[in-house]
């Protein structure tokens, strides 16, 4: 009988993906990884449960890499490209540091920025990289958790930086102190990607050159004993059907009343990629969802039109941060990539058959009405009241939230250039006058016992501004504005600026008000 598995895990799987887009992986690169782990937990005499817990950790490695973008953009220029080149770095190796903070820059740059940056890397203070450590680690985290998996797997993504000779981060544990999960996660991602570029003996060898510093001695060993006979089903069956074959091992109960669990989480891991989108797609999906109501759309439609507005912008993370933050005017060429980004989370969601409805509709939200849209330059004939309710949802909130190039909209203004939209025949008159009538949301209430002057602070610093830059907006000194930030840290927990922007996009902080200065 052939393999299966269940909804929740399928989404969770497609979805996925997206982590390695983000990064600049080779296709399937987490899928195959997924696969080769749970080989390894079982050469290693784990429970069921700790192969469950393998099994979710290494598939949602990645899950907080796109919490650091902003940064990554102020320190390299280009993100993605950075990313790539520090995706197999020995950080314990200065040469190497070096080698990959040097790649890092774009050629363009000259060889005296790709100096200093190598440099940098290399010998320059620990702070940025204890700070990546700890943001991708307390936003793996706080997504485990939210989707609900099992200990280890969240004490794993907490862990995805730490190494075997505890020279790694944010906590610097070393060997027992290391969860035994992150131990198999790290051996299966790192030699992944080395059989990606050398094969298997090349994996081999470089497996067992980080084993007892990087890496897990017992884990590395497992590998070299047995690399061969664990990537087999990857090359006998395929990425998919392999990783299926061993998902299927791993049922989760009520998986279709979990799904809305993984579209959440994807929405704003793909809104946290950018300080000027945090929020965005609920956003548009709660301006959507109650437009719709009001246009008496019928409610099973109106679910599917709430999740692929969650899901529509699913594609950003294929794009360099850099070029969605990039202040000045864009060329012709980088309009082009950015109109990518549509196909991307359409491939993306093809994998998840469950979501097809969903796929569909999000994949014509930049669609419109006269055809001037993208990606298929579809006309109102083929646009249906929910696409044409996406389309104009998605407009109105990108119109009241800052974007590099410029300050967010009033509500005159932005109400204005809603209205110029309809008269020249972009956006459906009837569906705009439901969007502009059905009035703003509701305020919520303060979440941890935040004052107001905190979500004040906290909305700020989530977007990127400095503790300057936060004094100056809110007419108070840099020193008040620091006392604030940590009173507003130790209620909710964190201690990272990716970490607060997660927890004011789940409690309804990143409001399109928030957005106007």
């Amino acid at each position: 009988m052939t393999a299966e598995v269940d909804e929740w895990t399928c989404v969770l799987a497609a979805l996925s993906l997206a982590t390695d887009l983000a990064n600049g992986h080779h296709d399937d690169k987490t899928l195959r990884a997924c696969v080769l782990a749970v080989g390894l937990a079982q050469a290693l005499d784990f429970d069921r449960a700790r192969q469950r817990d393998v099994f979710h950790a290494t598939l949602l490695r990645y899950i907080g890499c796109s919490s650091f973008a902003h940064e990554e953009v102020a320190l390299f220029g280009d993100d993605l490209r950075a990313r790539q080149a520090f995706a197999v770095v020995d950080y314990g190796d200065v040469a190497d540091r070096f080698r990959a903070g040097a790649a890092a820059i774009a050629p363009e740059a000259g060889p005296l920025r790709r100096w200093l940056v190598g440099s940098a890397a290399a010998i320059g203070p620990e702070a940025p990289r204890q700070s990546l450590y700890a943001s991708q680690c307390e936003v793996g985290r706080r997504f485990g958790d939210r989707l609900g998996l099992g200990e280890g797997a969240i004490a794993a993504l907490a862990q995805i930086h730490e190494r075997w000779d505890g020279r790694g981060g944010p906590a610097r544990l070393r060997e027992t102190q290391l969860e035994p999960v992150v131990t198999v996660l790290q051996v299966a991602h790192f030699a992944e990607s080395m059989v990606h570029r050398g094969g298997v003996e090349a994996a081999s060898v470089a497996v067992a050159q980080r084993r007892g510093e990087a890496l897990a001695p017992a884990v590395c060993d497992a590998f070299t004993a047995h690399a061969r006979e664990l990537l087999a089903p990857l090359e006998r069956e395929g990425a998919w059907a392999a990783f299926v074959a061993i998902g299927s091992r791993f049922p989760v109960v009520q998986s279709s009343h979990r799904v809305d669990d993984v579209i959440a989480a994807f929405a704003d891991f793909t809104d946290l990629y950018s300080v000027y989108t945090l929020g965005h797609s609920s956003q548009v999906a709660e301006v959507a969802t109650r437009a719709a109501a009001a246009l008496g759309i019928a409610a099973a439609d109106i679910e599917i039109l709430r999740r692929a507005a969650l899901l529509h912008d699913l594609g950003r993370v294929a794009l360099p941060c850099a070029l969605w933050e990039k202040s000045t005017p864009l060329s012709a060429a980088e309009r082009e990539r950015i109109h990518l980004h549509a196909y991307w989370g359409q491939r993306l969601l093809a994998r998840a058959p469950s979501l097809a409805s969903e796929a569909a509709l999000a994949e014509v939200t930049h669609e419109r009405c006269d055809g001037a849209g993208y990606p298929r330059r579809l006309e109102g004939a083929a646009l249906g009241v929910a696409a044409r309710v996406l389309a104009a949802a998605d407009v109105w909130c990108a119109l009241r939230s800052a974007r590099p190039q410029r300050p967010a909209f009033d509500d005159t203004a932005a109400i204005a250039m809603l209205r110029g939209e309809v008269r020249s025949g972009q956006l459906d008159a009837r569906v705009v006058d439901a969007i502009l009538g059905v009035g703003p949301s509701s305020a919520r209430a303060r979440p941890a016992g935040l004052t107001e002057r905190e979500i004040e602070v906290l909305q700020l610093v989530a977007r990127g501004d400095t503790n300057k830059e936060v004094a100056q907006r809110l007419g108070i000194s840099a020193r008040t504005v620091g006392h604030h930030l940590a009173h507003a840290y130790e209620k909710i927990g964190v201690s990272t600026r990716a970490a607060a922007a997660l927890f004011a996009i789940e409690h309804g902080l990143v409001t399109l008000a928030a957005h106007v200065p």
